[in-house]
């Protein structure tokens, strides 16, 4: 038996891939602690793990997000990712201070900062982190670089001085490159997927979260998803949708007149708009594994595990994103092929409408939106998983 830590922060996007492996390491008879905040403590608990519970200086609220962490609200753009990257760094003594480290492996949330305490310290556990965010590409070198260093350092600045700060000394890497420093990486998505990398083992374990109807219930017009049409999803994530007339409400507009049914999800946040068009169904949430089989395009805002989810069932993409980490998935959705990907934060109805009616007939997309999810079921299962965190 393996004793085994999971850190993971407390939002639904991290949470949700990290359930199924602490499901299966305690089927597996390991023992497993959880940290993570007051929101999800009974969703672990009830799995069977022991949960302690970050402080209220590493806890927050992701629906409620302005609300929870002081100094937020009213923010944007740049200002908003500088101040999120500083504020995750310096919840690092309170996090350490909920770890037990009498363990085997720890399992680590790469947001979860006291990962960048941990991969520097001699002796200590197996570092493993959980993969379901994009490793951003190192800063190229060119004729520009001199100018996109400049950029990086005005954004990651604050951040690597905190941490500098923290720890006593300077880390010796950039704060938000830890992971490639642990001891592995269980990459949630397939080969195909993401940017070569050096540094640590990556493991692509595939997609993990389960989406089904056990939690989410059906809705009354489930049966309209008959096939006579094809179907398209909406959605804005679970954290960027505090305005929805960014994505999903243009996307409503670009559909409207299509022979489809748009199929949105809201997740939390709400529609402005007045009477929705004939062809619209809308669920605050959705059971993915139920949903997407169904699909013949989803278009979203780049959250990593909502396109890997597609993908492991073949849906191609559009994808509009430009908040956390949505200019990279972005950026993967048009350089793998299963998709567009535009990096930025909005665009119009009609450019939504080309891109879907592209997915839609062009073959190219939905053939390699197949390929990868071909990849993805060729991974290993989720006993190999646990055989690999526990080797």
């Amino acid at each position: 038996m393996a004793r085994v830590l999971v850190c993971v922060q407390p939002a639904r996007g991290h949470v949700g891939p990290t359930k199924p492996i602490v499901a299966a390491l305690l089927a597996a008879g390991h023992d497993v602690a959880v940290v993570t905040g007051a929101r999800y403590r009974e969703t672990f608990e009830k799995l069977g793990a022991s949960v302690n519970v970050l402080p209220p200086a590493a806890d927050f609220d992701e629906t409620d997000l302005d609300g929870s962490i002081p100094g937020r609200a009213g923010l944007k753009g740049l200002k908003l990712a500088r101040f999120d990257l500083t504020n995750f760094v310096s919840a690092m003594p309170a996090q350490l201070g909920s770890m037990d480290l009498d363990v085997d492996v720890v399992l680590c949330d790469p947001l979860f900062m006291a990962g960048l305490a941990l991969v520097r310290r001699e002796p200590r556990p197996r570092v493993l982190v959980l993969g379901f965010l994009p490793f951003l590409p190192p800063v190229p070198s060119g004729p520009n670089s001199a100018v996109l260093k400049t950029f990086a350092r005005w954004v990651l600045g604050p951040a690597q001085r905190r941490a500098r700060d923290l720890l006593g000394e300077d880390p010796g890497m950039l704060f938000a490159d830890w992971p490639l420093h642990s001891d592995g990486v269980l990459q949630m998505t397939c080969p195909g997927f993401e940017y070569p990398r050096t540094g640590a083992p990556l493991h692509f374990i595939g997609p993990t979260t389960v989406s089904a109807a056990t939690e989410y219930p059906l809705p009354p017009w489930w049966g309209d998803l008959d096939g006579s049409r094809p179907v398209v999803h909406i959605t804005q994530g679970t954290i960027a949708n505090d305005d929805l007339s960014r994505l999903v409400e243009p996307a409503i507009d670009a559909l409207a007149d299509e022979d489809v049914l748009v199929v949105v999800t809201t997740c939390g946040g709400e529609l402005s708009r007045g009477p929705l068009p004939a062809n619209v169904r809308v669920a605050d949430f959705l059971p993915y594994d139920e949903l997407l089989p169904r699909c013949a395009a989803m278009v979203g805002n780049g959250g990593y595990g909502g396109v890997n989810h597609a993908l492991r069932h073949g849906v191609p993409l559009v994808v509009v994103g430009a908040s956390q980490d949505k200019r990279e998935v972005a950026a993967r959705v048009t350089w793998s092929g299963a998709g567009i990907g535009r990096a930025r934060a909005s665009v119009s109805p009609r450019t939504i409408k080309r891109d879907v009616r592209a997915v839609l007939t062009e073959p190219r997309y939905r053939d390699r939106a197949k390929e990868l999810a071909a990849e993805m079921a060729a991974g290993p299962s989720m006993a190999e998983v646990v055989e690999l965190i526990t080797a």
